[in-house]
């Protein structure tokens, strides 16, 4: 949903003054001066490129880098720079960073050693995590990496470079050590837990290796521990790709019947995850009437009533591609189903945006309305006045034109 706000908010970006106190590198002399003071402070360096004309890399400026919670954490843990990646020194430095998008930022230890890279923008809190997890799991990277590529990494430690490649994103790392594990290590024997955390993100569904990572279910949750439920939407997104790839929902019965034991003792809800994979194998596979079918079937075969249910399978199928007018149209039944129900800001925003993209703005404005009535947050209030005044806008301009 936070995504979708974004989408409709993008012409609303407004500049606002940094708290991120970054220095404008316009030469290599510049940067030299901030690689000597990396070295003398032992500080990373947070180096962004962009482009003047690029749209997300405004909004990186006006929704992350301006508020201060990002610049007391960014101001305290590295030099931060800004490169303009078109500018004669920019473009060399591009190049050499690896630059293939715009916005992309680049941690660096030091001048010759780059820790991470992350491309594309992101709201502040994911954006945190990245920046953390790079602190975090860099010098953890660094030593085991190091051992297992002089065949020097104890069996034991395999689990924690497993985590560390991964939590950084290096899943090409992480799957050439989780296979140089298994063809050192396993058998067809049953697997021990040191093997369930190795082959848990790397083992491919509907294998012998998939019976072998759960055939004990309440050893994989021990194995996995504060990463289960990381873990489990990884099998979720896994088993969504896999059954679109092979066009058979054979994979997604087999998850099926592990969630409800799998999400025990979770915030996750195995119902919401179990619909899901139907709603996006549908969705993905383009069969819309099996996708609208298998979501009036099921709520009807619960006994109906369970709007929480038919909300969370709504707004997966309708929002997966707002302006496909056939879910669109289902979805203004389903969210009207919801809040026959139970009334709430939720199930109003959903009604109303459905009403938008069936070319109903006007009706769209007065439901963004009533759902104010359902809502004390500040922020919740403030995006949806905001999408009612764009609305508005739209409509006074349609006016004029006509």
């Amino acid at each position: 949903m936070k995504r979708l706000i974004i989408a409709l908010l993008v012409t609303l970006v407004i500049p606002v003054e940094g708290q991120v106190d970054f220095k404008n590198i316009k030469s290599k002399s510049d940067m030299d001066e901030v690689w000597s003071e990396s070295e003398r402070l032992n500080q990373p360096v947070f180096v962004d490129i962009y482009a003047t004309w690029c749209g997300p890399c405004k909004w990186m400026d006006a929704n992350v880098f301006a508020i201060q919670e990002a610049g007391n954490y960014m101001n305290e843990e590295f030099i931060n720079v800004k490169i303009d990646g078109e500018s004669e020194f920019g473009r060399i430095f591009a190049m050499k960073s690896g630059l293939n998008a715009y916005p992309s930022f680049f941690l660096y230890k030091s001048a010759t050693e780059l820790m991470h890279s992350i491309v594309g923008a992101k709201e502040w809190p994911e954006f945190k995590v990245e920046l953390e997890s790079t602190l975090t799991y860099y010098p953890v990277v660094e030593v085991l990496l190091s051992k297992f590529e002089s065949s020097l990494l104890e069996r034991e430690e395999f689990p924690r470079l497993i985590e560390a490649l991964r939590e950084m994103g290096k899943e090409g790392y992480r799957a050439a050590v989780s296979e140089s594990y298994k063809n050192k290590y396993l058998d067809d024997e049953d697997w021990n837990e040191t093997d369930l955390r190795v082959m848990a993100y790397n083992t491919s569904l509907m294998t012998e290796d998939w019976n072998l990572l759960t055939a004990d279910i309440p050893e994989l949750k021990v194995a996995m521990g504060e990463e289960l439920e990381d873990f489990i939407n990884h099998l979720v997104t896994l088993t969504i790709d896999y059954s679109v790839e092979n066009n058979d929902v054979a994979s997604i019965d087999a998850l099926n019947e592990i969630l409800p034991e799998l999400t025990k003792g979770t915030i996750l809800k195995a119902e919401t995850l179990m619909s899901r994979t139907y709603v996006y194998y549908y969705h993905y596979t383009e069969q819309f009437d099996s996708l609208i079918t298998y979501i009036d079937d099921t709520y009807r075969k619960r006994g109906g009533g369970d709007h929480e249910w038919l909300f969370n399978a709504a707004s997966d199928a309708v929002f997966l591609n707002p302006q496909n007018e056939k879910m669109a149209t289902k979805g203004l039944e389903w969210f009207s189903t919801c809040l026959e129900l139970k009334k709430s800001h939720e199930y109003f925003y959903h009604l109303a945006l459905c009403q938008y993209f069936t070319n109903s703005p006007g009706k769209s404005v007065e439901t963004l309305k009533r759902s104010l009535d359902y809502t004390n947050e500040q922020e919740t209030i403030t995006v949806t006045q905001s999408i009612i005044e764009q609305i508005e806008a739209e409509l006074r301009v349609k006016g004029a034109a006509q």
